[in-house]
């Protein structure tokens, strides 16, 4: 079916820009947080800039080369190759990538490529739009998807190029990098001032100064492992606006909503009953971020409601962690901006 834009007069666009706005808030108050956090130390505890320097650019910088290479380091990752026109699966998925393309709003098209793992899934990638790829796993060709459908998935890729989300994920990872290098600054400046810590420095054999070392490397780690799981937390609630933001606004290229909640449910249960093991589960966990669904963890179905204090805790917690709002949630809201249940 050839792709018709929402018009603004439709009630599905307006939902739709409302779910879209709904992410783009989500989202500036993750970086809002994520800033906050990171002056804390400098403001509080009176960090010094110079932390920032020395091995501390290196962490910095980590981020920001990963971000400008992001197009270059996946498809390596991903042993992606460019789609050969001449098969006629992969000169489908290029036909299907540029008639949403035509529809998104982006002046530069991104190439196409194959990625050689055969678990379905799809990603797009890059800093800027000039530098944006998209990609299809071997395995997306298997589960019989419609036009409609992969139109659906890519263009919610689109939307993370068009969002420039790659930049904003790496812009809170820097940012949280920064946190880091203050704060581990400071927990070194306050065991020094510890006057356990300080005596024992001063004490002749050698052995009892080893053991009030490897004390105060484990209080060090613990304060450090516990600043680094907030930080986690509001990283994966940034990443998981933009995986939100990127279903709406792909549904706003499509004008079909229903189309990637059914390609998304095909996409969970192969994940459910495949899930990834060995070489294949430690490369996913890297790339998991981009994917179109978390390729770990997704399932069809909402988990059981907890019942107890603990199982709340525990449901919550986890829900914190991950990098994609569960996919029943997201076919919800798909719902939601079609106006009504879709039929999948």
């Amino acid at each position: 079916m050839k792709i018709r834009p929402l018009s603004p007069g439709d009630l599905t666009h307006k939902k739709t820009v409302r779910r879209l706005i709904e992410t783009w808030l989500k989202t500036l108050l993750g970086v809002a947080i994520m800033a906050g956090i990171t002056l804390i130390p400098f403001l509080v505890f009176h960090a010094s800039v110079h932390v920032l320097f020395g091995w501390g650019i290196l962490w910095i910088l980590l981020p920001l080369v990963s971000w400008w290479f992001s197009a270059e380091i996946s498809l390596k990752m991903a042993k992606a190759v460019p789609v050969d026109m001449s098969n006629p699966v992969h000169a489908r998925l290029a036909r299907l990538v540029g008639e949403v393309f035509d529809e998104s709003g982006l002046k530069f098209r991104p190439p196409v490529y194959i990625a050689a793992t055969m678990a379905p899934n799809a990603f797009a990638t890059g800093p800027i739009h000039r530098k944006a790829v998209v990609a299809a796993t071997q395995g997306l060709f298997q589960l019989g998807f419609t036009d409609d459908e992969i139109k659906a998935i890519f263009a919610h890729e689109l939307s993370h190029v068009k969002h420039y989300d790659v930049g904003i994920n790496s812009f809170v990872a820097v940012l949280s990098s920064i946190f880091f290098l203050a704060t581990n600054s400071i927990v070194n400046a306050w065991i020094a001032t510890i006057k356990i810590f300080r005596r024992a420095m001063n004490i002749q054999p050698r052995r009892t100064k080893s053991r009030f070392a490897i004390l105060g490397s484990i209080v060090g780690y613990a304060i450090f492992w516990a600043c680094s799981q907030v930080t986690r937390v509001v990283q994966m609630f940034v990443v998981r606006s933009r995986e939100s933001g990127a279903d709406a606004g792909g549904a706003l290229m499509t004008g079909r909503p229903c189309d990637l909640a059914s390609a998304l449910n095909k996409l969970a249960a192969w994940v459910e009953s495949n899930r990834p093991k060995g070489q294949e589960r430690e490369f996913f966990r890297a790339m998991r971020p981009m994917m179109t669904i978390d390729p770990l963890f997704d399932k069809t179905h909402a988990d059981p409601a907890p019942t107890t204090f603990w199982q709340h805790l525990k449901a919550w917690w986890q829900n914190l962690q991950l990098t994609h709002p569960p996919v029943p949630e997201r076919v919800a809201q798909l719902e939601r901006m079609n106006g009504g249940k879709c039929n999948i």
